[in-house]
């Protein structure tokens, strides 16, 4: 390989998709190095570095030493790509073929695949045709993993086996048997010692303060000091909080209880989850020892859901977005209200979250500030002209914002099927040109055919409504109509959502203090900042 086409700078790519077992590179790893490096000496290209993701799945392009390697091939400091085989590089065909075709040639990169004798730079006929058929395969058999892995996963939560990376705080994994929990006596007392204090009366708010009064790890504290596995400590998990207590509290592991399932992936290509519907999660009684009696826990979710005051079926926060604490900055949020005259209060959420030792609680009735907010908006009705006019003008250029924005993402989303469309006809090319010539059985073609038809079909559904959504749109309010609906909804009796969030940027609430006056009569004042959306001279 000698000569001006030789390479100067190659690196070798390892990647393997599950450790194992063992400390250190699995043997894979330590394979592929060997064949890589038998054929760089053979073939004299000198190696520059090498660049390994153990553990790391095909179907992701986040994988640290790949991203590194891209790194060093946009800093020109490597000009050729070793690899074992096709699927080491990656098992999404899409973004490979980019890879191979786009990427590696923008930057003068030769990329040799050892076991399927492929060279970018020396593609024969036979070679340019199964490349790409190569590349679905190696995705194909990546989808059919998962799924086989999503069906044994399930089968195992069905038998009530804990799937879980981590065992519950109070619990630790069976050494014979990684997928039975069994009693971390240390972190199990607390956990018994919590849900006493909870039955005697104690609120979540009062059990976290005497928790870190003694100084109690938190779960996550606690699973870091024990685990090399656990990684950093996450933000705001230092001290115990209501939060982390009711969930602790409500958690049905510890009556011996395993409930999994909760949630599923997006795609085998996605790390994005999606929440699954209650009814959809898998139970299993019985599957490990309890930390606490059924009636014990039965105790303490009575009283748990006593004490809580959910917002009611058709409840909306107006606020969600616009209200927040003067001090820290956090989103102010609904709370029970301990005053028989309203139901709920809004609270500093740093407050609700870590108690006051983070911030104080800013406690303010929801109806109080609705009045209060509703009594300033009605000010607004004799509104100058001017004013009207600029509010018209930001109402107008938020409008457009939204829309120019809407109509970016359904751009990029049309970019992207009507490539993804003209890669399909490639491959059903592609496909039907190997078969003819051998390289594929009938059966495997005729397969991958009808995948490819299936996904054609929905593509081209998605990028005629694309189309459709993307044409020229309608002409925008005017200022007359605009301000008119504006008078209809100022006069009205009950705030809206659409009328706060076109007239307010934000509303900070101050903690209020009470005042006595000269009759004995306690009063509560309280500062409340409206910051508007448009200039109102104030």
């Amino acid at each position: 390989m000698a000569g001006p086409e030789a390479p100067r700078r190659a690196a070798l790519y390892m990647r393997l998709s599950k450790d194992d077992e063992g400390v250190g590179e699995s043997a894979s790893i330590a394979t592929q190095r060997e064949i890589l490096r038998r054929f760089a000496a053979r073939e004299e290209i000198p190696i520059a570095e090498e660049f390994v993701d153990d553990g790391y799945s095909g179907t992701s392009f986040e994988r640290p030493a790949f991203r590194r390697m891209l790194a060093a091939i946009e800093a020109e400091e490597i000009d050729c790509v070793l690899v074992k085989d096709l699927s080491r590089l990656g098992r999404n065909s899409a973004r490979t073929t980019e890879l191979l075709e786009e990427v590696f040639p923008r930057h003068r990169v030769r990329f040799l695949s050892v076991s399927d004798g492929f060279d970018s730079r020396a593609l024969s006929n036979g070679m340019a045709l199964a490349a790409p058929f190569m590349l679905v395969l190696h995705e194909a058999y990546a989808r059919d993993i998962s799924q086989k892995i999503r069906s044994s996963l399930r089968a195992k939560m069905e038998r009530g086996d804990f799937i879980g990376p981590f065992a519950p705080y109070g619990y630790r994994k069976d050494p014979e048997n990684r997928n039975h929990l069994l009693p971390d006596e240390e972190a199990a007392e607390i956990v018994r010692s919590i849900f006493r204090m909870a039955a005697d009366g104690c609120r979540p708010s009062d059990i976290a303060r005497t928790l870190n009064a003694r100084q109690i790890p938190t779960p996550a504290a606690y699973r870091r000091l024990h685990s090399a596995k656990a990684g950093p400590e996450p933000d705001g998990r230092r001290e115990w909080t209501s939060s982390m207590l009711c969930k602790l509290l409500r958690n049905p592991v510890y009556r011996g209880q395993t409930t999994q399932g909760k949630t599923t992936k997006l795609s085998f290509k996605s790390r994005e989850t999606l929440s699954n519907r209650r009814e959809d999660w898998i139970t299993v009684e019985g599957t490990h020892t309890p930390l606490v009696s059924d009636a014990l826990f039965e105790q303490v979710r009575r009283r748990t859901a006593a004490r809580r005051c959910s917002p009611g079926r058709g409840f909306r926060n107006l606020f969600s977005g616009l209200a927040f604490c003067a001090d820290c900055g956090r989103a102010m949020t609904i709370a029970p209200s301990r005053k028989k005259s309203r139901i709920y209060d809004l609270c500093c959420g740093t407050y609700k979250a870590r108690g006051a030792g983070a911030c104080s609680n800013h406690f303010i009735g929801y109806d109080t500030l609705c009045r209060i907010v509703q009594a300033e908006l009605r000010t607004l009705l004799p509104m100058t002209g001017a004013e009207r006019a600029q509010l018209f003008a930001m109402y107008r250029r938020d409008a457009l914002a939204r829309a120019a924005a809407e109509r970016g993402t359904r751009e990029r989303r049309l970019r992207e099927e009507e490539a993804r469309l003209r890669e399909l006809e490639l491959l059903i090319r592609r496909a039907f040109e190997l078969s003819a010539l051998g390289g594929a059985s009938t059966a495997s073609c005729a397969q991958l055919l009808a995948g490819f038809e299936t996904e054609r079909a929905g593509l081209e559904r998605s990028v005629r409504w694309l189309r459709k959504a993307l044409a020229p749109d309608s002409p925008a309010e005017d200022e007359g109509a605009f301000l008119a609906r504006l008078d209809d909804l100022l006069r009205v009796d009950e705030l809206s959502a659409d009328l706060l969030h076109r007239l307010i940027d934000r509303i900070e609430v101050e903690q209020g203090h009470y005042e006595t006056g000269p009759d004995g009569k306690r009063t509560k004042r309280q500062t409340i900042r409206i910051v508007y959306r448009f200039d109102r001279g104030r």
